[in-house]
């Protein structure tokens, strides 16, 4: 409480501070206005001094009361197309876990690995990566998930040497590679439509699922396999592989019985989108029209295996409002010159002029990655982040895509730092398997990995598809 009364009050200080100034140079009064409004909104979420939904919700009636913006142009992100990628995502994710196709697949994928350490493990990081294309919520694929490790970590509990931390393993594979892999798949995560959202506003041009998957997935996928065997040094563990894991995976997967028919609807209805988020450009069918199709699809009578209080039960508020509140402060931002401004700060205090734009992008990078150590969810560091990019790519002469794309596979896919980064650090954590302490030394290393493979992106692979 005393943490948040604190963040309250200095919200409210540096809003006020900001405003005081008599004028500050190259910044309009409306811009500074903004700033201050920004600011405000920054440490706010940095203290979570009020709940995130709320504040990003206020953002709203702030903007106007300011007279930053109309409200027209204040409800911006709430008609965004990255919100309404976000709404089905979350009804396409409540129909593939009420068919109960998500356990199907993780136990024939279970049945097929082994039983050691290192297989289960496997097993889990293979899950993962296949669960990203179809599940498109980082959260909602470890909820089904881990009632599955738990189970699995009880099973072996007794049969595990002593000082081995097979629990620790099983669950720091859960919750990493859920998040690696969501860095290389447009759909995954949250942060990754609100980058586009941003790459769109900024320069009309449209980041499709194949182009994504063209610039993220390599690097996405190579650091999922880089994280597991970091997992496997650093919670190394042992336990007597004999069968009957095996054995009590091929119950699971007996106990279910043959293929439902809402388990084969669902599959038809989730293949279909795959295909046509890789196609669909062809066709002039964008992401967001596929996917609210498809959710559309899973709730109608007879075919589908949804009714509407499941949907809306399974769509998270919070994540909607910080998105689009965050879209509607990033637009403010721009369109009042204080993101350009802020930039040109930035860019000056650290010399960013004297690099090539390969070296700033990269430097970047590095920053944005470990200021994940601050930040609670990957939402609210996009919302402070992206319009501070895309202003110093515009300082850079720099295309904000270049800028942009980089940060939002950092932040979506290695929020790994602290265990409060992301819900599902937050939940693998509260089992007790995990300690806090696990995240800093294991997220650290990833971390070092992580910007190390992105700048090798930055200076030999991007540059192969993409003009820098």
């Amino acid at each position: 409480m005393k943490k948040k009364i604190i963040g309250i009050f200095l919200a409210i200080f540096v809003a006020v501070s900001i405003l005081a100034v008599p004028e500050i140079h190259h910044l309009s009064y409306i811009g500074q206005r903004c700033l201050a409004v920004f600011s405000a909104v920054f440490i706010l979420y940095l203290f979570e001094s009020i709940h995130v939904a709320v504040i990003s919700l206020l953002i709203v009636p702030i903007l106007v009361l300011f007279q930053i913006t109309d409200i027209n142009a204040a409800l911006k992100g709430f008609a965004s197309t990255s919100t309404y990628l976000i709404i089905g995502s979350f009804i396409m994710a409540a129909a593939m876990l009420k068919s109960n196709l998500g356990d199907r697949i993780t136990y024939w994928v279970l049945v097929r690995v082994g039983t050691s350490t290192k297989r289960i493990s496997f097993g889990i990081m293979c899950v993962n990566i296949v669960m990203a294309f179809l599940i498109p919520s980082s959260t909602a694929r470890t909820a089904m998930l881990l009632p599955i490790c738990m189970k699995i970590i009880h099973l072996f509990h007794k049969k595990e040497k002593n000082g081995g931390r097979f629990g620790a393993n099983l669950l720091m594979t859960l919750c990493c590679t859920n998040s690696t892999i969501s860095a290389g798949i447009l759909t995954s995560t949250v942060t990754n439509p609100m980058a586009v959202q941003y790459i769109t506003a900024t320069t009309g041009q449209t980041v499709s699922f194949v182009k994504w998957l063209e610039w993220g997935f390599p690097p996405a996928f190579l650091m999922t396999i880089v994280s597991w065997l970091l997992i496997q040094l650093i919670f190394s563990a042992k336990i007597n592989a004999d069968g009957h894991g095996r054995e009590y995976f091929r119950q699971k997967l007996s106990q279910m019985g043959s293929i439902s028919k809402s388990e084969k609807n669902v599959f038809v209805v989730f293949l279909g989108t795959i295909l046509l988020w890789i196609f669909g450009e062809k066709f002039g069918l964008d992401s967001t029209t596929v996917c609210l199709l498809s959710a559309c699809v899973l709730c109608l009578p007879i075919f589908g295996c949804l009714d509407w209080k499941e949907c809306q039960e399974s769509i998270s508020l919070n994540v909607v409002f910080v998105c689009s509140g965050g879209i509607s402060l990033g637009a403010a931002m721009s369109d009042t010159g204080a993101a350009n401004w802020l930039a040109e700060s930035i860019f000056s205090l650290m010399h960013l002029s004297q690099y090539s734009s390969a070296a700033t992008i990269s430097i970047l990078i590095v920053i944005v990655q470990f200021m994940h150590v601050v930040f609670v969810g990957t939402a609210t560091m996009a919302n402070v982040f992206f319009p501070i990019l895309v202003g110093i790519a515009e300082v850079s002469n720099i295309n904000p895509m270049l800028t942009v794309l980089p940060a939002a596979f950092m932040i979506g896919g290695y929020p790994i730092l602290m265990f409060f980064n992301t819900t599902p650090n937050i939940l693998c954590c509260d089992t007790g398997e995990l300690k806090s302490r696990d995240f800093p030394l294991f997220g650290f290393c990833v971390s070092v990995v992580a910007c190390i493979v992105y700048i090798a992106c930055v200076y030999w692979y991007w540059p192969l598809i993409h003009a820098m």
